[in-house]
């Protein structure tokens, strides 16, 4: 992926202001490119104020947002706070006492997570979709104060190809080793800092290992997509028990795969002996593994370790098992009840070895719902406070940052932000007491600093904005795919099942059309689909009936032609479509959904919706891992 597009790098100095809401958007301005979005991609735009006469780049050159994920995006170094500006390639330097916007770095594609090395003088950027780290040099007393010094990379000799796919989380385990997590390959790289290179490879026996810390001597690992031993019924016709199994595998998935297949009862069911690898441990001075935990939750968002001992991850839960039984009982999204996470905190106590988990439950337990604007959805950011007493943890679908008792898990405090925070760095006072936060709204790309009269009393002090290239309709869109304030609950969005427009793997029991031939007696189970490189793959869904601009049969009609409910011309069509069936069955309460301005059923008003359909059509997937230099 490194080199694979570059964005317009800016000149000239940044624009500085001052107050409550602190302006820091540089020499950047937001342009729009006839026909960009008949082009199929909505692109984050850039343009340099140079000298006139100057030779400079067009003003179309860009890239699509790629929806990157995000590890620990912010980090306070002495007298700055580090800010990766995802969409604009930079890291962002904020002088802490004055706010104002100190230097902007140009690093590679994607910056999502940040690292200080333990003495102070360099920070660490991964560049998720450059397949890099961007060193920077942080000594003062240097003359190359707040440039970049050195990219870590690691290109395969023979073919030219990155061995370093994706980068997210980093962590130092002292002045002379760091250990940067390389999400879609499952192994954490250890990197020498003195050559810069990669010296070994940590194996994850879990999917897309992101967020990481060192505590001690022990480094840990979440792995994103953890799963929850969830699967479907099916298994060989001997072993059919109705319960674990209800169906023969062999005969509906594999000799009949092609077709469609009737007759038969498909669950979701959960399987004991399924691995549920969750919490990885290695010892920084052998690298050699300590433990591995299990059962904890299926998205794995955000690592905090005390000094205690004490892991706390955020994380959600996901219910899809909650109306698993569609097939034997008839199930269907009334028995999920809008809930389709749970949002929680889990506490593991590691010292001398971890115990079992403990989790705490951020709003009430199904079938009872959070108060109105009281949900704390998609758990991501978290901080331990130094006197290991209080969490400060960002719920990044309800745009809020919270304060949580570490003993009891008891929320404390609540504090209203911009749009989809992700990432929080932590001061706390000479007690150890949390004093000031610098949160990261990584979509709405602006810092929070938050200061708090006591663990109950977080508020917001100050609002920096950063540059922000992207288009204000795509970004308008991914503020909605990220609001759980789409659901009728609140405690989950569009993100929730697609993270960064992905897919969490998991199968879930959705409002689907049965199909009309007999033998067809139930919806069927189906996997998430990812919400990525959607332009041009009409119709949608899994059964060829949302957003299709063609018509015949599909699923749901085998027998008989149906109309086109969308047009090719349009495809934003299309996908509005989708989302306005997705809004009025999964995301509302089927007993009671509430309809728009425009009268269609569930949440959002209708240029929500619309800002929503043109920005799912435009995240693409990021070039393929592995890919070599020469393309």
């Amino acid at each position: 992926m490194f080199g694979a597009m570059t964005r317009l790098r800016q000149a000239g100095p940044p624009a500085f202001g001052h107050g409550d809401r602190i302006r820091a958007d540089g020499a950047w301005r937001r342009v729009v490119v006839s026909g960009l979005l008949a082009s199929g991609v909505l692109c984050s735009l850039g343009a340099s104020a140079q000298e006139e006469g100057a030779p400079r780049a067009s003003d179309a050159v860009g890239h699509p947002v790629f929806a990157s994920p995000h590890a620990k995006p912010i980090a306070i170094n002495r007298g700055f706070v580090y800010v990766a500006n995802t969409p604009a390639d930079t890291l962002d330097v904020i002088d802490r006492r004055s706010r104002a916007l100190a230097r902007r770095i140009h690093v590679g594609i994607d910056p999502v997570g940040i690292a200080v090395r333990p003495d102070g003088n360099e920070v660490w950027v991964s560049n998720h979709v450059s397949d890099s780290i961007s060193v920077i040099d942080t000594n003062p007393s240097s003359r190359t104060f707040h440039q970049v010094v050195a990219t870590v990379q690691d290109i395969d000799p023979n073919t030219l190809a990155t061995r370093f796919d994706e980068p997210v989380g980093v962590a130092f385990a002292s002045n002379a080793k760091a250990y940067v997590a390389l999400s879609t390959a499952n192994r954490i790289a250890v990197v020498d800092v003195a050559s810069r290179a990669v010296t070994n490879h940590l194996a994850i026996g879990a999917q897309d290992p992101r967020a990481i810390a060192v505590q001690g001597n022990r480094l840990y690992v979440i792995p994103f997509e953890s799963n929850n031993q969830s699967q479907l019924s099916g298994c060989r016709s001997e072993s059919i028990d109705g319960d674990l199994c209800t169906f023969d595998a062999v005969e509906h998935v594999f000799s009949n795969n092609n077709v469609l297949s009737a007759g038969y009862d498909a669950d979701i069911v959960k399987n004991a002996e399924l691995p549920d690898r969750d919490l990885f441990i290695f010892d920084t001075r052998t690298d050699r593994p300590l433990q591995t935990v299990h059962g904890l939750g299926t998205l794995l968002y955000g690592l905090a370790v005390g000094s205690n001992g004490h892991v706390f991850i955020a994380q959600t839960d996901a219910r899809n098992t909650a109306n698993g039984r569609a097939g034997t009982r008839g199930h269907g999204l009334a028995e999920m009840q809008n809930r389709a996470f749970l949002n929680q905190i889990t506490q593991v106590d590691c010292w001398p070895r971890c115990g079992p988990a403990s989790f705490f439950d951020l709003e009430p337990l199904p079938p009872h719902h959070p108060p109105a604007g009281m949900a704390l959805a998609t758990p991501f950011g978290i901080q331990l406070s130094q006197d290991n007493a209080t969490l400060v943890v960002t719920a990044a679908g309800s745009d809020k940052v919270f304060t949580v008792d570490a003993k009891s898990g008891e929320v404390l405090g609540r504090a209203a932000v911009d749009a989809v925070p992700r990432g929080i760095a932590l001061v706390s006072n000479q007690l150890g007491a949390p004093a000031e936060a610098w949160v990261l709204n990584a979509i709405a790309n602006t810092v929070s600093v938050l200061r708090f009269d006591s663990r109950a009393r977080p508020s917001v002090a100050a609002t920096i904005e950063l540059a922000d290239p992207t288009h204000p309709l795509a970004k308008r869109g991914r503020i909605a795919f990220n609001d759980a304030d789409a659901s009728s609950t609140g405690t989950f969005s569009c993100e929730s099942c697609h993270p960064d427009n992905h897919t969490d793997q998991l199968i879930w029991v959705l409002d689907t059309p049965v199909c009309d031939v007999e033998g067809c007696t139930q919806i069927p189970p189906r996997l998430t689909m990812p919400v990525r490189g959607l332009r041009d793959t009409q119709p949608y869904h899994w059964d060829g009936i949302p957003g299709d601009p063609y018509g015949g049969n599909n699923t749901a009609s085998i027998n008989a032609d149906v109309a086109p409910n969308c047009d090719a011309a349009q495809p934003e069509t299309c996908t509005r479509f989708l989302v306005d069936g997705s809004l009025a069955t999964t995301m509302c309460d089927v007993a009671a959904c509430p309809t728009n301005d425009e009268g269609k059923a569930g949440l959002l008003d209708a240029e929500t919706r619309d800002a929503l359909a043109q920005f799912i059509l435009s995240v693409p997937f990021p070039p393929a891992p592995g890919r070599p230099l020469t393309n």
